[in-house]
């Protein structure tokens, strides 16, 4: 008997996120924070005011990344909190004058018993921060800041890394770059900072940097496909038991994707996706939309790619079968984990198994909400459904036996799936997951 799955898409789309700014208009009047937040800004205008300072001020919020918030809570050894319960010892602000709009200040403060005092104040390298994040580069147990800064060239940022172990003491600020990632790159435990630029003359690059005698330094470097403009997702696998890789899924010129993989060993850092005869990254571009992602919960990242279905002409995903393709260090090739058809407008797919892609077609209503997977003679085997129940589609021969699925997070009341007993297992699709995700 064949069987069929079906799993939550979510993070298989490309996500956009952007960030959002907000003007204080003095210190008698921001906006409040809340709970410790609002003793940290309260901290920051007691060292504004006792500064004799005494004038207005805008709070400055990163555009980018993880942390986009004027104030960055941190524990003792200056990491950001992942939880409630964590207890926050550290913090950064960021602020400007209303004498000097363009010049951002980076302001360090510390807890002291229930007290927040600011122990450091510093000037920004550009006018507006884009990006801020952490971590131990130099294997001291304590995070070093990093802050990326706006430029005059809108695919640049200026990196500035500063230490917070004794105040707020800059390390370096001469580093360009488009996108960054830190993290055990090396597979030591020790984190390292891989820089991803978008240089001139259809130059993209990934440098390998370590902290050395407060220093930046330069590891290795590798090229990228040329056409990249922009960097999205990104996520970090184990190749070997010593050896870890970089996944990153880069926006071509012409906005189709392309996913380069990054790693070092102990011969230097690798981008094995990429061809240097050609500046490109053939092997991984596509034009679906989709993230790469590990698609099959087995701990490595898997590339999609689409075929069209021979007798469809529409664009549409569902018109595609998406093979799921993951890269093994050991043998340098590719190995096929999944074949799948992918409905984004529902945000789910069917895992199919071989013999179920020959012949078949596929059938799309967005009105009903209907899926139906069809085989070489036209006949309905499976049709998903996931409307709110209120008009559910045709009805479909006898022979088809109906189950409901589980609903999804958002709380539809009914998914229901139809399917022919001679094609699929009863038990697998009575109890397969079905999970839709907002």
């Amino acid at each position: 008997m064949k069987r069929i799955i079906c799993i939550g898409l979510a993070a298989v789309l490309l996500l956009l996120c952007t960030g959002c700014s907000l003007d204080v208009e003095s210190f008698l009047q921001p906006p409040r924070s809340r709970g410790e937040q609002r003793q940290v800004q309260q901290a920051l205008e007691t060292y504004i005011r006792d500064s004799g300072i005494a004038e207005r001020y805008t709070l400055k919020f990163p555009t980018e990344g993880e942390y986009t918030s004027a104030f960055v809570l941190c524990d003792g050894q200056g990491r950001p909190l992942t939880d409630d319960s964590a207890e926050a010892r550290m913090a950064v602000a960021f602020y400007a004058l209303s004498s000097a709009p363009e010049e951002t200040h980076i302001n360090l403060l510390r807890k002291d018993g229930e007290d927040w005092i600011s122990v450091a104040d510093g000037d920004g390298s550009g006018a507006d921060i884009r990006q801020v994040t952490f971590g131990d580069l130099n294997g001291d147990g304590m995070a070093e800041l990093l802050t990326g800064w706006s430029t005059y060239n809108s695919l640049d940022r200026r990196l500035a890394v500063y230490d917070v172990h004794n105040g707020l003491t800059l390390l370096t600020d001469d580093r360009l770059y488009t996108s960054l990632y830190v993290g055990d790159m090396l597979a030591s435990g020790e984190e390292r900072l891989l820089l991803l630029r978008v240089g001139s003359n259809n130059r993209v690059t990934a440098s390998l940097e370590q902290l050395s005698d407060k220093q930046l330094v330069t590891v290795d470097t590798v090229r990228l496909d040329g056409q990249i403009q922009r960097f999205e997702g990104m996520t970090l696998c184990r190749l070997t038991g010593e050896v870890h890789g970089l996944y990153v899924d880069g926006i071509r010129r012409d906005n189709t994707l392309v996913t380069e993989l990054i790693y070092y060993d102990d011969t230097g850092l690798h981008a094995p996706f990429y061809n240097a005869d050609t500046n490109a990254t053939a092997v991984t571009h596509r034009s679906n939309g989709l993230a790469a992602r590990d698609v099959d919960g087995d701990g490595n990242v898997d590339v999609p790619r689409s075929h069209r279905l021979s007798d469809r002409s529409d664009a549409d995903l569902t018109g595609y079968v998406t093979v799921w393709n993951s890269w093994e260090y050991e043998s340098l090739s590719w190995e096929e984990r999944l074949q799948t058809v992918i409905n984004t407008a529902e945000d789910y797919m069917v895992v199919l198994d071989e013999t179920q892609r020959a012949g078949l077609t596929t059938r799309y209503d967005p009105l009903t909400h209907t899926l139906d997977l069809l085989g070489e003679e036209g006949q309905v085997w499976l049709r998903l459904y996931t409307g709110d129940g209120e008009t559910l589609p045709d009805p479909l021969p006898a022979e088809l036996e109906t189950v409901s699925l589980l609903p999804d997070e958002r709380g539809k009341d009914t998914c229901m799936a139809w399917f022919d007993p001679q094609v699929l297992e009863t038990e697998k699709v009575r109890y397969m997951v079905f999970r839709l995700t907002a």
